[in-house]
C-alpha cells in the first residue's frame, strides 16, 4: 500500500476579510526509523549460490522478503511488463518507476513487454475502495497483475492542484495582505467612509478585492495558477504514481514492507515533492525514491530467487 496525505482545498477567489489574513503554516516532520536489521551488508550480497539455497528461509525472515510474491520473475530474476491501459500519464509513471529500480540495481530488472510476451500485466482497477482497503495500488502474485485504483488516481490530480494553488495563494497573501488591507482602508477613508459605518465590512471587502486584483503580482499569481491547472498538477501526479508503482514493483521482486519510514518500501509512504509548485515546475527527473536499503534488499531477494530456480 502506498498512501498519500491530501490537502484540503481553499478557493483562489478570496474576497472576505479573513482571506487577507495570513494562513497558519502547516509543518510536517519526518521520523526516520533505524532499519539496519533489514539492510543486507555488502558481504551478504556476495555469498555463494549454495549459501542462498541453504539459508533462504532464514534470510527471508531476517530481511523481510516474500518469496511467494515473486511469481512474475523469469528464471534469470527479471520481469517483463505488459501495459494494459490507455492513460498516457500513467504509462509514463510506469516507465519512470521501472527506471527507478533499473538505475539503482544497475541492470534492466524491468523491461517492457507485449500482450503475447510478458510476465506481469499493469492495468487499472475500477473497484471502489472500502473501509478495510484504502490501497491506491497493489500487486496480486496469483494473477501476476499490478493494478492502480482508478478513482484514487483521477482524484490525485485535483488534490495536487489544490495543494499547489494553496501554496501560491499563501505566498501571495503572506507578502501582500498588509499592503492590500492598508490601501483598502486608506481608499475608504478618502471617500469619507468610517469604520463605524454599518456597511463598512462589506465595503472594505469589496475595496480590498479591487486593490488585490490591481496588483501586478496578482497577474503573476493567476498565471501560475493557470499553469498548475494546465500541466503542473498532472506532472506532480505523474511522479506521485511513479513512486506508488515503484513500491509495488518492489513487492514483485519479493520485498515485504520495510520498518524504515524513509524507505520506498515502508507500508505508507510518499513524497511532498509532488505537491510542491516550485519543485515540480523545476522538474523532478533527478528524483529517485528507492533508498540504499530498498536496493540492497531487492538485490538479495533476486539473488536468492535465481539461486533456488
Amino acid at each position: 500500500m502506498h498512501r498519500f496525505h491530501h490537502i484540503q482545498a481553499r478557493s483562489l477567489a478570496m474576497v472576505a476579510t479573513a482571506a487577507l489574513l495570513v494562513a497558519p503554516a502547516v509543518t510536517t516532520s519526518t521520523v526516520t526509523a533505524q532499519a539496519a536489521s533489514v539492510n543486507p551488508s555488502a558481504a551478504m550480497l556476495k555469498k555463494s549460490t549454495s549459501y542462498y539455497q541453504k539459508n533462504a528461509k532464514t534470510l527471508g525472515k531476517k530481511y523481510k522478503l516474500a518469496y511467494d510474491a515473486q511469481t512474475a520473475l523469469k528464471k534469470n530474476g527479471k520481469a517483463v511488463v505488459y501495459v494494459n491501459t490507455s492513460d498516457k500519464t500513467l504509462k509514463k509513471s510506469l516507465t519512470i518507476a521501472m527506471a527507478y529500480w533499473n538505475k539503482k540495481l544497475g541492470k534492466k530488472e524491468f523491461t517492457s513487454g507485449s500482450k503475447k510476451n510478458h510476465t506481469l500485466t499493469f492495468s487499472v482497477s475500477k473497484a471502489a475502495a472500502t473501509k478495510s482497503d484504502q490501497s491506491d495500488a497493489w500487486w496480486t502474485p496469483t494473477q501476476k497483475r499490478l493494478q492502480v485504483r482508478w478513482s484514487f488516481y483521477t482524484a490525485a490530480k485535483q488534490d495536487i492542484g489544490t495543494a499547489m494553488t494553496n501554496q501560491l495563494n499563501d505566498s501571495f497573501y503572506n507578502q501582500y495582505s498588509d499592503t492590500v488591507k492598508a490601501k483598502a482602508k486608506a481608499n475608504l477613508e478618502a471617500e469619507g467612509i468610517a469604520t463605524s459605518d454599518a456597511s463598512y465590512d462589506t465595503l472594505f471587502n469589496q475595496e480590498a478585492a479591487k486593490v488585490e486584483t490591481s496588483l501586478p503580482a496578482y497577474a503573476t499569481l493567476k498565471k501560475d495558477v493557470t499553469l498548475v491547472r494546465s500541466s503542473l498538477a498532472n506532472e506532480g501526479r505523474k511522479y506521485q504514481y511513479a513512486s506508488t508503482i515503484a513500491h509495488e514493483l518492489g513487492h514483485v521482486m519479493g520485498l515485504n514492507h520495510s520498518p524504515n519510514k524513509s524507505d520506498l518500501m515502508y507500508f505508507e509512504s510518499g513524497s511532498s515533492n509532488v505537491y510542491s509548485y516550485n519543485k515540480v515546475k523545476a522538474g523532478l527527473s533527478k528524483y529517485n525514491p528507492v533508498t540504499k536499503t530498498d536496493t540492497n534488499r531487492a538485490k538479495l531477494a533476486l539473488k536468492i530467487y535465481t539461486a533456488v530456480h
